[in-house]
């Protein structure tokens, strides 16, 4: 059985353990080999994942899958552990560990010597490579699997991802992606998992050849039910996909904005307009005006996310600074936006219709549709628009009044 393809499941989101079963059984039949889970979605039921999790990851051993299991400190606490002992997980069934964030390299080299870990690919940098061989990290066993992206927009551009699966062929380290599928996707948003945002809404077959010529080993389903047809259709394209090619790729540096020099670029921000005037609460829980939000954000370091949208630069601290806020949407209706495009260098934040992503903040680099679920606050002044695309992977950035 070949470990190139893999689906993802979820026990406690959307599907019965009877649905996963099947699913599970049907990739079987079709030559997957891998099975993807994630030990840490906040959305999902926590008894039900502790129950269903034991049970099917003892079929898929028997099915003989590889099972990969993203995890980060609140999976600990999930399964209310006191520590973070291999044997937890390897008893659980689990053979290849994902650690997502608030990971130590220690904890890494640990689990090395016991199992396969894979490492965040879309977040890498060469240092941290460099940190894990230093530390004495069996890198054998080391693969590289990039993020999904829940939030239309935020997925990566699939340049990043050939450098990023360069950076770990290099180290002899396999790299893999999601593909998004458009069948059974994942709640709460439904919009998608995909690793490139390109490829949201294709078909997962039509991306396994570009996805081979871009460096990745591997291929993981995303959504929680996908089609027997998706997954026939991706089977077949991988087996018949062009060998890969070699590619020139240019290094990624950590910071690559301002040729290096780690001082922040500066953006002056014009405010949008506000159609409505809108009063704080006394508790002070709706500062939610834009002039209100955009307060927040000017005169303070910021920082583009270490794996880099390709439609936008995502805040990284914007969730932290409006976190204990309640930003309702903007009053006007609907309708009025039908049509309405919010240009390059709109500075957005989401409120509370996008559920947990309320007080993520972006900054387009293309222009997009507007809606609902995300709130202007203002926009990059057009002098300093053609800087945008200059800002690197975890750079600095600080936003002005214009």
């Amino acid at each position: 059985m070949t470990a190139r393809l893999g689906l993802s499941l979820y026990p406690g989101l959307d599907n019965s353990e009877t649905d996963n079963r099947a699913l599970l059984q049907e990739a079987s039949r079709l030559g997957y080999g891998r099975l993807f889970t994630s030990l840490q979605i906040p959305e999902a039921d926590r008894d039900i994942l502790r129950r269903q999790a034991v049970s099917l990851f003892r079929l898929a051993r028997a099915l003989g899958f590889q099972i990969m299991a993203d995890v980060s400190p609140a999976t600990a606490a999930l399964f209310s552990w006191p520590d973070w002992e291999p044997a937890r997980l390897l008893d659980l069934g689990v053979t290849t560990v994902r650690f997502d964030y608030g990971i130590d390299s220690g904890t890494m080299v640990a689990f090395s010597r016991v199992c396969r870990i894979q490492c965040n690919a879309s977040t890498l940098r060469e240092r941290d490579l460099q940190a894990l061989a230093a530390a004495g990290c069996d890198l054998s066993r080391l693969e590289g699997l990039h993020n999904f992206y829940p939030h239309r927009y935020t997925g990566l551009s699939l340049d990043y991802v050939r450098r990023q699966n360069d950076l770990l062929h290099r180290y002899g380290a396999a790299a893999g992606l999601f593909l998004a599928g458009r069948h059974g996707r994942r709640s709460p948003l439904r919009e998608g998992l995909p690793t490139v945002e390109a490829w949201r809404d294709r078909e997962p077959a039509e991306a396994a050849a570009a996805a081979r010529d871009a460096g990745c080993d591997f291929l993981l389903l995303s959504e929680s039910r996908p089609s027997r047809q998706e997954m026939e259709n991706l089977a077949a394209a991988w087996q018949q996909g062009p060998i890969r090619e070699t590619h020139t790729v240019t290094p990624e540096p950590d910071a690559p904005s301002q040729a290096g020099s780690g001082i922040p670029l500066v953006w002056r921000v014009e405010p949008w307009p506000e159609e409505e005037k809108e009063t704080a609460r006394a508790d002070g829980l709706q500062d939610r005006s834009p002039s209100q939000l955009l307060s927040r954000l000017l005169d303070r370091g910021l920082t583009n996310r270490p794996d880099p949208a390709a439609a936008c630069i995502r805040v990284a601290e914007g969730r932290d600074l409006f976190r204990g806020l309640e930003i309702r949407p903007r009053k006007t209706p609907a309708a009025a936006f039908s049509g309405s495009v919010w240009p390059v260098g709109t500075l957005l934040v989401d409120n509370l219709l996008y559920g947990r992503y309320q007080g993520e903040t972006q900054i387009l680099l293309q222009p997009r549709p507007a809606e609902t679920r995300s709130t202007p606050v203002g926009r990059i002044a057009e002098a300093d628009r053609d800087q945008l695309a200059r800002l690197g992977p975890g750079a600095p950035f600080r936003l002005i009044r214009a």
